[in-house]
This record gives C-alpha cells, sequence and structure tokens, in this order.
C-alpha cells in the first residue's frame, strides 16, 4: 500500500513516521521550501556576541500537564531512535516572572494592579478586583469541571458553544461592556472574546498551567528529529499539491505543482494541511455541505510575531531585572515576551513581539521598515532609559518578523461560536480514500498537541482493518 501524506507539519511528518513504522510506503508532499508548519525557529546570522541568536515565529511552549503527554511520549521515541546530535532536551519555559509588570495609560504597573479598573472608570462593584481576578471568578469553575473529567466537562462547555465569550459575560454574567474590555485587553488580545465561548474556555484551561517546556536550540528541532527518522527519500519538498482526484481504480491521483510538475498515484492519501489550504486547491471533489461550509468558513485566528535582536540583554540588568515571561501593554506591541533561553548569560538576546486577533492584523498591511520602527518605538516607551543612558535604538541590531495570516498553508484555528458544533464531526470525516489531519480537527486548536493527537486518530482509522493499531 503506497499513501500520500499532503503536508509537511508535524501533523503530516508523525503521520509519516507512524505509517512507515507499519512497514508501508509513503511520499510526504510539501508546498514549500521549509518543513514545519506553524513550528518554525528563525535564527538570525551568529556574530561575536551571540553564536546562535533565535525566538521561535511559530509554536514556542508547551504545558506540562497530561493533555500534552503525547507531544512528550513522541519526543521520548525521537530521543530513542535518532543520533546523539540530533536529540531534544528540554528546558524550562518562564511564562511570568516576579518582576513582570504591565504598562497601560502611560505607566508601569503590577499585572495584578487593583487600582486599574478604578482608573479606567469602571462600574464600583468591579473596581477592587484585577482583570485577572475577575476572570478566574468566570473560568474558574470550568477550567475545574474539564479538569477533573475531561469528556464530561467539555459537552457541558458544548452547551454554550453557539455562544461568543463575550455574549456568556454579557447575558450570563451581565458584565458591562467596559469590563469585558478591560479583562480582554489585561489577559488576551483585541476581539479574543468574540471566538465561541468552548475555544476561550479551552484557551484558559491550558493557560492556568503552572509548568511549562519549550526546546533547547529550538522548537524546529523536533521538526528536524521527525523528519530524520522520515527520510529524506521520502519527503518530496517544493512539491505544492494542485489538485485531486478520485480514479475509477479507487486511487487517488494528486497533480504537484512546483519546480517538477507531475501526477502521483496512491491507494489512500492523508491531507494534513489547514481547511483554508484544501479551499485554494484547483480541482478537488466536491463533498458534503456540511464540509464544503466548514472549508469556506472555518476561522483561522491572525498571529504576528517580531523578534528584536538586541546587543545586550537589557531586560535582565534593569532595576527590577526580568529573567524569562511576559509583559502586557495597551500599545501597539501588546505583549512583550522575554526569552526563555540563554537567560542570565552574558550573550545578546531577542525580544519577541507578540500579538493575534485585531490587534495581529494592524500589523499586516505596513511595510516592514514601518513595522520595526513602530516596535521600537513601543518598546523605547516601554522601557524608557535604560542603565547609563542607553536606549533601544541603540541596542537595536536587526528584526525579523511574520504574519501567519499571508501564510495559507499554515493553520491556527480558532472556533468562531458555533463552529465546533458544527464542524469538527463533519471536517474530520475520510471521503473514500481521501484522509484528514490536523490541530483543526482536535480539541486543542493551535497547539501542537492537537496536531498530534489527530494525526494519531487518522492512522488509526486508515489502518482499521488491515494493519494493527497506529502506534510508534
Amino acid at each position: 500500500m503506497h499513501i500520500g501524506v499532503v503536508g509537511g507539519g508535524i501533523s503530516g511528518l508523525y503521520s509519516a513516521l507512524m505509517l512507515l513504522r507499519k512497514g508501508l510506503s509513503v511520499t510526504l508532499l510539501e508546498a514549500t521550501e521549509r518543513l514545519g508548519g506553524r513550528i518554525y525557529t528563525f535564527h538570525f546570522p551568529p556574530c561575536g556576541l551571540n553564536k546562535d541568536p533565535y525566538f521561535e515565529a511559530g509554536a514556542m511552549r508547551i504545558p506540562c500537564t497530561s493533555m500534552h503527554n503525547s507531544v512528550f511520549d513522541l519526543v521520548r521515541y525521537l530521543n530513542d531512535h535518532n543520533p546523539s546530535e540530533m536529540k531534544i532536551r528540554w528546558i524550562p519555559y518562564i511564562m511570568a516572572h516576579e518582576n513582570n509588570v504591565a504598562f497601560v495609560r502611560g505607566k508601569k504597573r503590577q499585572t495584578n494592579d487593583m487600582n486599574l479598573a478604578a482608573e479606567l472608570g469602571l462600574p464600583e462593584e468591579y473596581c477592587h478586583q484585577s482583570a485577572h481576578d475577575l476572570l478566574r471568578g468566570v473560568v474558574g469553575e470550568w477550567i475545574s469541571l474539564l479538569t477533573s473529567d475531561f469528556d464530561y466537562g467539555f459537552a457541558k462547555v458544548l452547551q454554550y458553544d453557539e455562544w461568543s465569550f463575550r455574549q456568556y459575560l454579557r447575558q450570563i454574567h451581565q458584565w458591562p461592556h467596559a469590563v469585558i474590555d478591560f479583562v480582554e485587553m489585561m489577559t488576551s488580545q483585541t476581539c479574543q472574546y468574540d471566538l465561541s465561548f468552548t475555544e476561550v474556555i479551552l484557551q484558559y484551561m491550558d493557560f492556568g498551567t503552572k509548568e511549562w517546556v519549550t526546546i533547547e536550540g529550538g522548537m524546529s528541532r523536533l521538526i528536524n528529529a521527525i523528519a530524520n527518522l522520515v527520510g529524506v527519500q521520502n519527503i518530496h519538498m517544493n512539491a505544492p499539491v494542485k489538485g485531486i482526484h478520485n480514479d475509477p481504480n479507487g486511487k487517488v491521483s494528486l497533480s504537484i505543482g512546483g519546480f517538477s510538475p507531475r501526477t502521483m498515484s496512491f491507494d489512500k492519501v492523508i491531507m494534513a494541511i489547514p481547511l483554508c489550504s484544501l479551499n485554494i486547491l484547483l480541482e478537488r471533489p466536491r463533498w458534503s455541505f456540511a464540509k464544503e461550509q466548514a472549508i469556506r468558513a472555518t476561522y483561522y485566528e491572525p498571529l504576528y510575531k517580531m523578534g528584536l535582536h538586541f546587543r545586550t540583554r537589557f531586560w535582565e540588568k534593569s532595576s527590577r531585572p526580568c529573567f524569562g515571561g511576559q509583559s502586557t501593554t495597551d500599545l501597539r506591541i501588546r505583549w512583550v515576551v522575554y526569552p526563555s533561553n540563554d537567560v542570565g548569560s552574558n550573550v545578546s538576546g531577542v525580544l519577541l513581539v507578540y500579538s493575534w486577533m485585531t490587534d495581529a492584523t494592524r500589523w499586516s498591511t505596513l511595510p516592514f521598515e514601518k513595522r520595526v520602527e513602530l516596535a521600537l518605538h513601543d518598546l523605547a516607551t516601554f522601557f524608557g532609559k535604560l542603565n547609563g543612558g542607553l536606549d533601544v535604538f541603540e541596542e537595536f541590531i536587526e528584526a525579523h518578523d511574520i504574519y501567519w495570516g499571508s501564510h495559507p498553508s499554515t493553520g491556527g484555528c480558532m472556533y468562531l461560536p458555533g463552529q465546533f458544533t458544527r464542524f469538527s464531526e463533519e471536517s474530520s470525516r475520510p471521503e473514500g480514500n481521501i484522509s484528514f489531519a490536523g490541530e483543526h480537527l482536535s480539541r486543542h486548536h493551535a497547539w501542537i498537541v492537537g496536531a498530534v493527537d489527530s494525526a494519531g486518530t487518522t492512522v488509526k482509522e486508515l489502518l482499521k482493518g488491515n494493519f494493527c493499531e497506529a502506534k510508534l
């Protein structure tokens, strides 16, 4: 049996690895010159200040909870079967540091500032709690329910799936819009609460985790380790699929563009690409109305990241040094993420400016030079003058950024109200010898574990009745 896997993100790579371990013939087709999808470590050129300055342009952290065990299991397998130089080493990801502050209305303040709500003129009953306290009072019971029995809790959460999180706060908790905007600004991103109630609750379930990890040397090492076991002979780069055809003999043909246009025939195919990528194929079968609607309408969250390389790690040397963690602001940059690699060292460092939803789209129309100018301006506003009179402009070396909304082959699914109940099951259903995989088909959207779990489910179903269960 020859199986084609379309998409070289982690879902496609993991699918290919499982199939190869069962002795099947596998060809993986990746449209671009890079594997990994939304797992993407960007490395700045080595310099005298740092041999390997880098930042995570995509996935950057994993919560240490049982929900993410399949990722840790995968890494153990990769370490057992790869040469020593490709072994993956976990290091702590510092989600929060005691010196992290917020910057709102022109001044720095504690992230749990109890006075900010009053300064903003919110109603009296909300003026003696921080934004985080207000949020915990709403989501705490749901997170406890999911933690104690996820399947039962998820069924309960789905009862509100037709609502946005904002609507839930308005109707169930009678929060005024100003209070919702305040909590959203301090804990999330602009318009995030217009996503489905289900989506936002699941996000906060993960972000309530205390312990996090990342990969030493960058998250792309995970992709490299899987690709090494899949084998270069089984991976075709720069091979964008242009069309899918069901052949009379029951096989599936893929029309491939790129440098060497061709057609390849497979017994079965796994489409491990986002639904928005399916939507732009030139030719493909037309499926049920519900599946076609999911392909058209599934929402993908805008995401923007800029890594700024600085000569020194000045944020670790100020009067309130930040050794990792993040700061939220009401500036255009919204979130400043301090690196968790090389913490406390004397090498140069890379700060990450991070935004999503409406905050991300604001960056997308600007030229690169303007984006860098705005980011540096806001960082200068946030940090002020540094020790010795230096400022961020003098410390700055170079920058690189990515707006993921301009990369349709990479996903970050975030359902709108009603889309979990309408689209999840239909999007996952195989169509003859064509199967589907990806984080959008899981309960953990935009997480590595979602892509891994979806791939495992898809391969298991594909092999049913022919081979043993899909496991590494």
